[in-house]
């Protein structure tokens, strides 16, 4: 299903999961989703932009493991969301070692 922006917003606050633009909040407590703006595209007809198709990267960052972003693929998949498959890459932050397990969602603006 088609989803604007504004939508996303709210599902990934649905989860209950902490939710911020391009970087967390220094006292930000694990597990919080970050997104952030990766590219656009366009459909056109005629020569004409009828809609843009902006793509997100949601990534939520967590000490535990996959169990963490149920949360957020319960509200994805209740809202009817598409979204990619998760990926999970340990990082390192404030020299502790965490988890992202990052996706992709493309909206309909």
């Amino acid at each position: 299903m088609s989803i604007s922006f504004q939508e996303l917003r709210k599902v990934m606050k649905s989860s209950g999961i902490p939710v911020f633009r391009d970087a967390a909040s220094t006292d930000a407590k694990y597990p919080y989703i970050v997104y952030e703006f990766v590219n656009e595209t366009q459909k056109r007809a005629s020569s004409h932009v009828h809609y843009s198709m902006p793509l997100y990267q949601i990534t939520l960052i967590t000490k535990g493991t996959e169990s963490d972003y149920e949360p957020l693929k319960k509200a994805f998949n209740e809202n009817k969301v598409e979204y990619a498959q998760f990926d999970g890459l340990p990082y390192d932050e404030n020299d502790d070692t965490i988890t992202q397990f990052i996706t992709y969602v493309r909206c309909v603006n």
